[in-house]
């Protein structure tokens, strides 16, 4: 991805400076860029009569005067905002995973988490001119709205779609034969109790639009200035509460750094045993005997069998907290002699590779011995154990100064291109607006979030697909904590250079669209656990009824 982003850049840079014009007004001549020996081949035409085109950003961005043109310029710049999204997310969860829960964890990888969307809204605002800074701000406040509406409705939807099951039935249950057929109703998620509660906290976050309300209601500008102020001054005091609040109560850290954990260590732990095609390596499971024998008797011991245990995740198969070392002996130590040999190590553990790779031709028959009815709590028990000691043993073995400096990298990077896209960005959209009749604030608002929320979609979609009330309550989570911290940190930056600026701003249609959509949804997700298919349906249409509401506002009752 680095090396694509940077050849895209590179292109960009080489189509400039060897095939633009340029055009200036208040001169005779028109050059192609490349000096000519020959003075006769240049042309003299008359400039009045031919129209001015655009002026190349920071001096060799690419520019276009062309519907089709800015179409190219938009999806490019989209392409590189991902990347940029991208690089920032990797380097924040990977200096989460390695410091782990604590002070940092609590408030300085949330607000890293954030740079791509503050980046586009503090940039915009602080270059942007004096005619075009209000505009800019609009388009800024719908990136922030259109981001927390996208999550809350689009992504929130998909979770369901992809994780639904039978509500009549745990979700790891293998009782194929009384599973019902599908219907709206009866298959859907549910969810624990931590959810609802970081839900709750999400709906925190709308008092400083409720409190932006007023300003409509007031009609001097020096009331709307305090209005402003009192907001701004509510969500930086919303903000350190909510840092402090993890710190002396850690579980939000603990849940997203299991959230992390789950889409990374299981996945990198085993593929590491596996062969280019999906098959048992067994050179790597041999070696992986040598390292857990330690006495080098050429035999496992129950003890040292429960290390491999501890460091790979066994999320397809319900093992008892207390006893699950004797029966993992049981399936491995087919003599009995209380002690694997180097071939029961590998057969053993490829058959458990094999079942754990597809679970679905394991349900109704052929279980694993260690497998029982009550798999599901057995199961639960065993995973956040081993989620725990995972956690652990990342935080305090990762911790090199190799990983340091690629987050580090990873974050400059990410934020150097955000920075640098910024203004091009915004002002090529807005160039197309006006090109295709369309107000700037709506493409902006659909448009922009599409890049910054596209990783996060396939990670939400991909941990759904698990199927389990544990991964669905954590993609929740997520989505809750992302939704408060988009809110509060964007909010906050527009806030401030609207006061800071002077700036003559209204108080948008997108501001009233969020406070409604964010607190339905949160009033109806901080009292649930279980949601059935159709509130999937729900949430994909609260989608285009946003986009519907900001058009009636801003069309027929005059709102900004």
């Amino acid at each position: 991805m680095l090396r694509v982003s940077f050849i895209i850049l590179l292109v960009l840079l080489i189509t400039h400076l060897g095939n633009s014009r340029s055009f200036k007004e208040n001169s005779n001549l028109i050059s192609d860029g490349i000096d000519q020996i020959s003075h006769s081949s240049i042309l003299e035409i008359d400039v009045k009569a031919t129209t001015v085109t655009c002026e190349a950003i920071y001096g060799f961005l690419p520019c276009t005067s062309s519907v089709w043109g800015d179409i190219f310029m938009i999806v490019v710049y989209e392409f590189l905002l991902f990347s940029a999204e991208k690089y920032v997310s990797s380097g924040a969860d990977l200096f989460f995973q390695m410091f782990g829960t604590g002070i940092f964890g609590a408030s300085l990888f949330h607000i890293l988490g954030t740079i791509p969307q503050v980046a586009l809204v503090l940039v915009t605002g602080v270059t942007a001119s004096t005619d075009t800074i209000e505009a800019q701000a609009k388009m800024g406040m719908s990136l922030l709205a259109g981001s927390t509406i996208m999550l809350l409705t689009l992504i929130w939807g998909s979770v369901i779609a992809f994780g639904s099951y039978d509500l009549s039935q745990p979700s790891d249950s293998s009782d194929v034969e009384n599973k019902r057929p599908f219907s709206l109703s009866g298959y859907g998620v549910s969810t624990d109790v931590e959810t609802y509660h970081t839900s709750r906290i999400m709906i925190v976050s709308m008092i400083p639009f409720l409190i932006l309300q007023m300003a409509k209601v007031l009609n001097s500008s020096s009331g709307r200035r305090i209005v402003v102020l009192v907001s701004l001054i509510v969500t930086l005091a919303f903000l350190f509460l909510y840092f402090t609040y993890q710190v002396f109560q850690p579980w939000i850290q603990s849940r997203r750094l299991e959230y992390l954990m789950s889409k990374h260590v299981q996945k990198n732990l085993l593929l590491s045993l596996l062969t280019g095609s999906g098959r048992p390596d067994v050179t790597t499971i041999r070696d992986l005997f040598h390292k857990i024998d330690k006495n080098n008797d050429n035999h496992i011991s129950p003890n040292e069998l429960r290390a491999l245990i501890l460091g790979i995740q066994i999320q397809e198969v319900g093992l008892k907290e207390d006893d699950y070392e004797a029966m993992v002996m049981e399936e491995f130590d087919i003599p009995g002699d209380s002690h694997i040999t180097e071939t029961e190590f590998i057969k053993g553990l490829s058959k458990w590779i094999n079942k754990a790779q597809h679970p679905a031709n394991n349900q109704g028959h052929d279980k694993p011995k260690f497998s029982n009815s009550n798999s599901k709590t057995q199961l639960q028990k065993s995973t956040e154990e081993q989620q725990r000691l995972l956690q652990k043993k990342s935080t305090g073995t990762n911790k090199s100064w190799l990983n340091y400096i690629k987050a580090a990298f990873l974050l400059i990077l990410g934020t150097a291109i955000t920075v640098l896209l910024a203004q091009p960005l915004m002002q090529t959209l807005e160039e197309f607006s006006t090109a295709v009749n369309i107000p700037s604030f709506l493409v902006s608002y659909v448009v922009i979030p599409l890049a910054l929320n596209y990783r996060q979609t396939l990670k939400a979609i991909t941990s759904a697909g698990q199927k389990t009330e544990k991964a669905i309550s954590l993609t929740f989570s997520e989505i809750y904590n992302g939704i408060f911290m988009n809110n509060m940190m964007g909010l906050a930056i527009f806030l401030a250079l609207v006061y800071i600026r002077d700036l003559s701003w209204d108080v948008s249609a997108e501001i009233l669209v969020v406070l409604l959509i964010c607190t339905a949804m949160g009033l109806f997700t901080c009292f649930c656990t279980k949601f059935p298919f159709w509130t999937s349906i729900l949430a994909y249409l609260l989608y285009p009824l946003s986009l519907l509401l900001i058009y009636v506002l801003t069309t027929f009752f005059g709102w900004s």
